[in-house]
């Protein structure tokens, strides 16, 4: 807990390390990577993967930024994602017909990533009752 609080100020982002679920961003990330997440860097430049949550979305939403622009008089950036693997942008995903992300919605952008690290969160995510057997065999171990 105390190492989640840490990572959560220094990388000034609620979710500093998340699983990858899906293969939208393949080949730059495949299901089951690690990402590493930072919300430092105040502006978002086309390029950039910003890892953008929805207010009421269960989960975030990994893509590319491929266009940015500025609100005028709101001095706040509006930006269109695509995944690298799909072959449209993404306004079908964004909330109440919308054409951009703001920028007050993105948690982080990608710094870095470990591939496949993230498989047992998925395993846990996609078959719960796979941790009823790992409980006992955690606590089995202990015993013996």
């Amino acid at each position: 807990l105390l190492l989640w609080t840490t990572l959560k100020f220094i990388t000034k982002s609620t979710h500093p390390i998340l699983t990858v679920s899906s293969e939208s961003m393949e080949p730059t990330f495949h299901r089951g990577d690690i990402i590493l997440l930072s919300n430092r860097q105040q502006n978002i430049i086309i390029g950039d993967i910003p890892v953008v949550w929805f207010a009421g979305k269960p989960l975030p939403m990994v893509h590319r930024a491929i266009e940015v622009t500025q609100e005028f008089g709101m001095g706040s950036q509006r930006i269109l994602t695509k995944g690298d693997n799909n072959d449209l942008n993404d306004t079908w995903l964004y909330p109440d017909g919308r054409k951009f992300v703001h920028r007050e919605e993105i948690v982080g952008l990608v710094w870095g990533h470990i591939p496949y690290l993230g498989w047992p969160s998925l395993v846990v995510k996609d078959q719960p009752w796979i941790l009823v057997p790992a409980i006992v065999v955690i606590i089995s171990a202990g015993v013996v």
